[in-house]
């Protein structure tokens, strides 16, 4: 999972003046950047137009600022290109009145005159050598008075004098606490670039590549309140190619009224190039002769990847030589870049593309893409088409391929405008597999063409998934479900959806009464109808709430759920209750029967394709491995889960938490921090209850392991709070009840502390979660050490510790307590023991964040005797290896601080100053 998008900066478009934005996405690399700007070194960026290196250069330059370095900049556009020195003047310009009186006299003239402070004397030539040697001698004594940055901007447009200037003095500022940060337009990233000699050694050549579909979504939101999703937000990305200046510029045409409407509900459609693009792509299309500009148009309308016919292709070489087109992977021609590939399209009549895509349909033999093809290339009603374009979507479906099914269904929806009932038919069933594929802005197009469908039933599924994709608290449901009560009045299959969807919106504000009378309702209505899947899915419904009253009636309902749905196709519903199977086991200990469980279900779904499911499954197998103990595998599914639910939900909420417990579970503590920090305000700003209480909870955890017991309690006990409200008591739902109490205990709050312990066991032994019992004997032993003696907490949690547990995290983390109290017992030999066993097992498990925490307690334990940790022994590595201490952070994924604090323990231990005698030390 990429973190949260950090820090000020701005993208600015090539060539024009600052547009103000955050960096988005550019956390890792502005790491690499710093790393090689540390000391006296220099880094040379370079990649495409419009990838952001200003935005960087901007980033340098405010920190540099902040901290009192001296900043120098120039930024030249091609039309300054042609004037000698500006470059000079802009960096050196308004430094140089409080260098004069330090210069000599005649390097002083020579820049005066270089910079246009003096006009020179009649009859004179400025010497070339006297301004090399002044600009030398300027930042000479700059660096003298302290810390200097040089930013050199869009080198490419640099003059030539004050190139061959800038060159002479970087050769010789060696030693010097000057740093030079140059960027260079190339064609690619990966694009050899030029201006090394503008650099003082060493120097560091970066290439500043594209950013992913997540964080274009972000910045389009950032920048222009553009919320988008799904196949919407998968097109700006493809067709910027991840550049920032090109997505938020294919983002402002979408900005126009109607047009982001209009590509979700024909995904065909070209984008708008909007004018300033075009500048930057169209020239070497223009270029080409017309046999190639018509092969081109073919090329566009084909899906990427695909071989032309001999006779189309070839035109298209000079289309290659003029780098319009490449060669992609089995050497099929591709364009180089997407956005040419919009511009073609755009650009081509409506009979041309028809007459391309006909083409394509003849020369192609998979029955789907010469469907699509076919309906692509025809131009008035055809009801045959349609019917074969049903055929090829079932096709689809077999193939576990949603999305494709939903275009197909919304093209013979569009050639059957005769036939209403037919058309609205084919659109409802392409929403609802559009929404299966994770495709939100499709699904909700063709959802909002249905309101004034012939048949009740499909105005009735339209409006209530309408209502399901504007989510859960969304005050703009209440009228679609009003209308689709209206619309079902008398049809029991269609009352009891309407009563499904109110009970689901009501059991997730809390309000279980109203929540039970609708499920009561709909359960009525589905009998009578005889709907199985209904059925289902009313039992998926109430099982989680049951499960917390009533654990066994619960896993009845689960059961029954999953005999019910044995057989039939996969639906949502069927998904849920074999998901809520796995939890139950979960809950009771039984890890096996969940892993297996889940694994099974999360193997079907993706051979599926169905995206929203996968989705929440990979969030119920992240939880079922972090507490089968299997870090890795949770870190992974929780990674997916969190990339997959940030691409299809507008919220973002939702998305960080399962991204800050993903890191929890096998990342860095300060990741989770920032990811969970996002989702809490997410949270608030969307009153989502439930996931704010889950943020809390996960926020919690973060502050106990970076040491801050109290910050921790105030986010446990509104997490306590939240869910309370949701009604979830189930001690085994969220693991909660002991780590607030611990919390409370370290903060100094021993009657809280004691309260939560006591209320904790209530509900334990009410509902059987005997599973838990081991972290409220782990809080207990921390209260009693804090509020009596430490010796015979210690020895009480040492009895009470078992040699197996099905949840093997808390068996890590009780004997990581047993050390903490050993230490305050003073028997160092005991908590060595525990905490070394604690380390074993989180190191076993793969879970990071805490076997760093150990491993810490370790170091501090004795520092004078005890042996390196595995984290400090790789630390040393890095540090004989020349690793600046940022390296080594993101080496690790510590903070810099985190490796100050690593390398102040190992000089006390091995009894040292610097860097250099610790690389020199022999490793015993």
């Amino acid at each position: 999972m990429t973190s949260a998008p950090q820090g000020p900066g701005r993208v600015a478009p090539p060539g024009g003046g600052p547009v103000r934005a955050q960096l988005v996405d550019r956390t890792d690399l502005l790491n690499r950047i710093r790393s090689a700007l540390d000391g006296q070194g220099s880094v040379l960026l370079h990649g495409p137009a419009g990838i952001g290196k200003t935005a960087l250069l901007d980033t340098l330059g405010s920190e540099a600022g902040s901290a009192g370095e001296a900043v120098l900049r120039s930024s030249p556009t091609a039309a300054e290109a042609g004037l000698p020195h500006l470059a000079l003047i802009d960096l050196l310009g308004e430094a140089l009145p409080g260098l004069a009186e330090e210069l000599p006299a005649h390097l002083r003239h020579a820049l005066e005159r270089a910079l246009l402070h003096s006009a020179p004397e009649p009859g004179t030539a400025t010497d070339p050598l006297a301004v090399r040697v002044a600009v030398l001698e300027a930042l000479r004594r700059l660096a003298d008075r302290g810390p200097v940055l040089v930013l050199l901007d869009d080198t490419q447009w640099l003059d030539q004098a004050s190139r061959q200037v800038i060159a002479f003095a970087a050769r010789r500022l060696a030693g010097r606490p000057i740093r030079f940060a140059v960027t260079e337009r190339t064609e690619r990233a990966d694009s050899e670039p030029r201006m090394t000699e503008l650099c003082p050694g060493p120097v560091t050549e970066i290439p500043v590549g594209p950013l992913g579909e997540l964080a274009v979504g972000t910045l389009l939101q950032e920048r222009l309140g553009l919320r988008l999703s799904g196949l919407t937000l998968t097109r700006i990305h493809a067709a910027s190619a991840g550049n920032p200046y090109f997505a938020l510029e294919l983002g402002r045409a979408l900005g126009t009224p109607g047009a982001e409407a209009a590509l979700a509900t024909d995904p065909g459609r070209p984008l708008s190039v909007p004018q300033r693009l075009r500048e930057l792509m169209a020239e070497r299309l223009t270029a080409l002769p017309a046999d190639a500009r018509q092969a081109l148009t073919v090329l566009a309308a084909a899906r990427t990847g695909t071989g032309l016919p001999a006779d189309t292709a070839a035109p298209l070489t000079v289309a290659v030589e003029h780098g319009v087109l490449v060669h992609g992977p089995g050497g099929a021609l591709q364009f180089s870049h997407p956005l040419l590939a919009e511009l073609v399209a755009a650009d081509t009549p409506a009979p041309a593309r028809r007459a391309a895509h006909r083409l394509l349909a003849d020369r192609t033999a998979d029955p789907v893409e010469r469907a699509r093809h076919r309906a692509l290339a025809a131009a008035e009603p055809d009801p045959a088409l349609a019917a074969e374009l049903d055929a090829a979507a079932a096709t689809a479906l077999t193939r576990g391929a949603p999305a494709t099914a939903a275009e197909l269904l919304r093209l013979a929806a569009d050639l059957t405008p005769d036939d209403p009932d037919a058309a609205t038919r084919r659109l409802l069933a392409a929403a609802r597999n559009a929404a299966t594929a994770g495709l939100p802005d499709l699904a909700r197009a063709c959802g909002e063409r249905l309101a004034d469908a012939p048949a009740a039933d499909v105005r009735v599924h339209a409006a209530l998934l309408l209502a399901r994709l504007l989510g859960p608290d969304h005050p703009g449901a209440d009228p679609l479900l009003a209308t689709a009560a209206d619309d079902a009045h008398g049809t029991p299959a269609l009352s009891a959806a309407v009563h499904q969807e109110r009970a689901v919106r009501a059991l997730h504000r809390a309000d279980h009464t109203a929540g039970f009378v609708e499920l009561a309702a709909a359960e009525h209505d589905a009998a009578a109808a005889g709907d199985t899947d209904l059925l289902v899915e009313l039992l998926a419904v109430r099982a989680p709430i049951e499960l917390v009253t009533d654990p066994a009636h619960g896993l009845a309902l689960l059961e029954r759920g999953r005999s019910l749905s044995e057989g039939r196709p996969l639906t949502a519903a069927g998904v849920f209750v074999r998901q809520g199977l796995a939890v139950a086991h979960l809950r009771t200990g039984a890890v096996d029967r969940a892993l297996a469980e889940v694994e099974a279900l999360r193997t079907e779904v993706e051979r599926a394709g169905r995206t929203e499911d996968l989705c929440n499954v990979h969030y119920i197998a992240a939880s079922v491995y972090e507490r089968a103990g299997r870090c890795t595998e949770s870190y992974a599914a929780g990674r997916a889960a969190y990339e997959l639910r940030e691409r299809i939900e507008p919220n973002p909420g939702p998305a960080r938490v399962l991204g800050g417990a993903a890191e929890l579970a096998g990342g860095s503590a300060e990741r989770a921090a920032d990811l969970l920090d996002s989702a809490i305000r997410a949270a608030e700003s969307d009153r989502d209850r439930e996931w704010l209480a889950y943020a809390h909870g996960l926020r919690g955890r973060v502050d106990l392991l970076t040491g801050t017991p109290e910050a921790a309690a105030g986010h446990f006990l509104e997490a306590r709070r939240l869910l309370r409200r949701l009604q979830f008591t189930d001690p085994s739902l969220f693991l909660l009840d002991a780590d607030l109490a611990e919390a409370l205990a370290l903060a100094g709050r021993p009657g809280e502390a004691a309260d939560a312990l006591a209320d904790a066991s209530v509900r334990v032994d009410r509902l059987g979660r005997e599973v838990v019992r081991l972290g409220l004997h782990r809080a207990e032993a921390v209260l009693a050490a804090a509020t009596g003696d430490p010796r015979t907490a210690a020895d009480t949690l040492r009895e009470r510790i078992p040699a197996e547990h099905p949840y093997p995290l808390e068996l890590a983390r009780a004997h990581l307590v047993l050390g903490q109290l050993e230490r305050r017992a003073r028997r160092r030999a005991a908590a060595r023991t525990a905490l070394c066993e604690a380390a074993a097992r989180y190191a076993r498990a793969g879970c990071t964040p805490w076997l760093r925490h150990t491993e810490a307690a370790l170091a501090d334990l004795d520092p004078a005797a005890a042996d390196p940790t595995p984290l400090q022994t790789h630390l040393v590595k890095l540090v004989r290896e020349g690793a600046t201490n940022r390296e080594i952070a993101a080496a690790l994924h510590l903070s810099v601080k985190a490796v100050e604090a690593n390398l102040t323990r190992l000089y006390r231990r091995h009894n040292v100053r610097t860097r250099a005698e610790l690389a020199q030390l022999d490793d015993h």
